[in-house]
């Protein structure tokens, strides 16, 4: 019995409850003791006290600044703190559990995490995850060295790759359609560089090892910003197109009535303007 029917059932119990007439089975006299004081439960006591939490353990991947540990070890992000709110809502507590995407899929498929946010819907990975509605939109660009930027002045992907450069991408990543044809069915696909994480592509590309990376505009900037490469690294103007992002869920470990309960909160997120507001305090 999944959370969302142990919550209905007592509400249900609480509900005859509160049908029983007053004086049924009462005794018709009393005695000189005077008897204890009863102690009474509201529904709201009812729920609080007896519906089990509901426990959602989510994967993540270092990617700032949607998801990210701080110094101080604390779980925090744009996609984390979405994640926090709408768990909230739907009175479940999260655990975090922290992988590089390749392992966080392998989790998913196995039933061992529950969720994972910022994800791209493919029909491989709907074999053995639900997806939430869209709740953002992300975008990837192309980066290079700024030193370099007057030697390239193509128009888009393959261009670039025409010329013989070599672009960084990260494992397990979907890049949208179209590049995905360029990876794994053309003949460039031996100029795409896999790295396990992203801030690999950022050393790879101030080593000369690979000429340009992509990666999200947000989270690029930001690790630019923190790494203090505001000079030998800048987004060239060619980009992909923006794309829409979802919450996948493992079919192993959650229900789809519960998912249907997250997508509940996330709409009530995205219309009070939440998410909007979170995304623009975080750099967006």
């Amino acid at each position: 019995m999944n959370w969302l029917t142990k919550m209905l059932l007592v509400m249900a119990v609480a509900a005859l409850v509160g049908c029983t007439p007053e004086n049924e089975n009462q005794p018709d006299v009393t005695t000189e003791e005077e008897a204890p004081e009863a102690e009474t439960y509201t529904t709201d006591t009812m729920m609080r006290e007896e519906v089990p939490e509901c426990n959602l353990i989510l994967g993540f991947e270092s990617w700032e600044p949607y998801q990210y540990t701080s110094v101080n070890g604390e779980v925090g992000g744009v996609d984390i703190d979405i994640a926090k709110s709408a768990a909230s809502h739907i009175n479940c507590v999260l655990e975090a559990r922290q992988g590089t995407w390749r392992e966080l899929l392998e989790w998913m498929q196995d039933g061992d995490i529950d969720l994972i946010m910022g994800a791209s819907m493919t029909p491989a990975r709907q074999d053995y995850a639900w997806f939430s509605i869209p709740y953002r939109n992300e975008q990837f660009s192309l980066f290079i060295r700024s030193e370099e930027a007057p030697r390239y002045p193509m128009e888009d992907v393959e261009g670039f790759l025409e010329e013989g450069l070599r672009v960084g991408v990260v494992n397990e990543y979907f890049y949208g359609e179209e590049l995905q044809m360029l990876m794994y069915g053309s003949e460039y696909s031996d100029q795409f560089v896999g790295a396990r994480l992203n801030e690999l592509n950022l050393a790879r590309l101030l080593d000369g090892d690979i000429d340009g990376f992509l990666e999200d505009n947000l989270v690029a900037a930001s690790i630019i910003r923190r790494r203090g490469l505001g000079d030998s690294i800048q987004r060239h103007h060619i980009g992909l197109p923006a794309s829409e992002v979802y919450v996948m869920f493992s079919k192993s470990a959650v229900t789809e009535e519960e998912v249907m309960a997250f997508n509940s909160a996330l709409r009530e997120l995205m219309n009070n303007g939440y998410i909007n507001e979170l995304i623009r305090r975080y750099g967006g």
